[in-house]
């Protein structure tokens, strides 16, 4: 009888821990949405912009109105999320402020971007670095890291070439930094499941 019950709350303990690491590895999954999403949408408006600049348009920062729908996209998906999410974990409160402070950073670097000019897009791609490195190596997972590092040396590199050369580098580094880490992640998140 003692055995029983033993082996009854051992495969009960089993299929409890089995559900949260399902749960913690679902919420991370989700999390990938916003890199894709947000990966796609500045790689679209760098190439967009160097696209209509080397075309002569008259306005061709007008691809970056992209931002405000994937502002829009985010809101409406992180809504949804939250709704449904039963319990949050040390992870989910660590993520949290990481990326208020990736949020925070990126706001001001684009809100003085008539006092940083030139370095602005640099900018932008040291924060995206110091976001994708957190998150990689909170998560434990390597492509996110060298992402981050990736948008460093890149970020460096943009210091000392134009501005529609500074677009190619932001896209390149959304690609390596964002999107390709990013299916990577639900590539290897699909054989676990």
């Amino acid at each position: 009888m003692e055995t029983t019950e033993k082996q009854m709350n051992e495969t009960e303990g089993f299929e409890i821990i089995q559900k949260m690491i399902n749960t913690v590895k679902a919420e991370i999954d989700d999390s990938s949405f916003y890199n894709l999403l947000w990966g796609w949408l500045v790689f679209i408006a760098s190439l967009g912009n160097y696209a209509l600049l080397m075309s002569g348009y008259e306005h061709p920062y007008i691809t970056w109105w992209l931002m405000p729908v994937g502002g829009i996209v985010t809101g409406i998906y992180a809504s949804k999320h939250e709704r449904h999410k039963k319990v949050k974990t040390y992870l989910d409160e660590l993520m949290k402020y990481v990326l208020i402070a990736f949020g925070v950073s990126l706001c001001m670097v684009l809100l003085f971007q008539s006092k940083l000019q030139m370095n602005t897009y640099p900018m932008v791609m040291m924060v995206y670095g110091i976001w994708l490195f957190i998150s990689g190596g909170t998560i434990r997972f390597k492509p996110l890291m060298i992402g981050g590092i990736i948008n460093w040396i890149l970020a460096m590199a943009a210091f000392f070439v134009s501005f529609d050369q500074q677009l190619l580098l932001l896209a390149l580094a959304v690609l390596l930094g964002y999107i390709i880490p990013s299916y990577l992640f639900k590539k290897k998140f699909a054989n676990h499941v």
